[in-house]
């Protein structure tokens, strides 16, 4: 396998918060069109370890490449190629499922918004729920909001941190069905080379260093 195959490269990152190291000497490739997930216990550095990957976080020390680009001299121009679901639902809450994707595609200039944006509600099964405010919505159908909005500018990576706690575990069966269906390419718009996961719902699980 070459250089090339690889979308996320990095050597020995390390990331340190008053003195107590979270993320330890991490050395780590990743294929493209793999999913790929990590495990570890609350505090051991999985979302400091993705925000360093997207750009967001700069590491003390170590290197790497994500998509192609350093991840600590070239983070603004990565972060416009990432698709980034974060832990907390962070979508608007008094705006309807419709008007949260209408403000993430104006936001990415997409082309035919509003194609794209009824592409998104099909593919994720939001169809007749439009109109629903995403306060009002539970937790599973929340997450697949949030996907959709992770997905909605074809990213060539996303990033997802731990996407399905608190959800009951039919929707979260349902939704890594969505995840595994994108992979294998049930969308003709998106295939992703990464997700980041819980336990069990994973292809592949690498050992990494994590601090205690």
């Amino acid at each position: 396998m070459s250089a090339e195959d690889n979308v996320i490269s990095v050597q020995d990152l390390t990331k340190s918060f008053s003195g107590r190291t979270v993320v330890d000497h991490l050395t780590m490739n990743v294929r493209k069109g793999t999913i790929h997930g990590f495990l570890g216990p609350n505090g051991s550095g999985k979302t400091t370890t993705i925000r360093m990957l997207c750009g967001l976080l700069t590491p003390d020390s170590g290197s790497g490449t994500c998509l192609g680009y350093d991840i600590i001299r070239d983070g603004e121009r990565l972060r416009r190629h990432v698709g980034y679901m974060t832990q907390r639902f962070s979508l608007y809450q008094d705006l309807t499922i419709r008007e949260n994707l209408d403000f993430v595609a104006r936001i990415h200039g997409l082309t035919k918004p509003s194609q794209k944006v009824s592409d998104a509600i099909e593919r994720l099964g939001l169809g007749g729920r439009e109109k629903q405010l995403a306060g009002n919505l539970s937790g599973g159908w929340k997450q697949r909001l949030a996907l959709g909005a992770c997905t909605l500018p074809d990213p060539d990576l996303l990033l997802l941190d731990e996407p399905t706690a608190g959800v009951d575990p039919k929707a979260r069966r349902e939704f890594w069905a969505q995840i595994h269906a994108l992979a294998a390419g049930g969308s003709p718009f998106w295939s992703p080379p990464i997700t980041w996961m819980r336990p069990n719902a994973a292809t592949r699980s690498p050992t990494w260093p994590m601090a205690s």
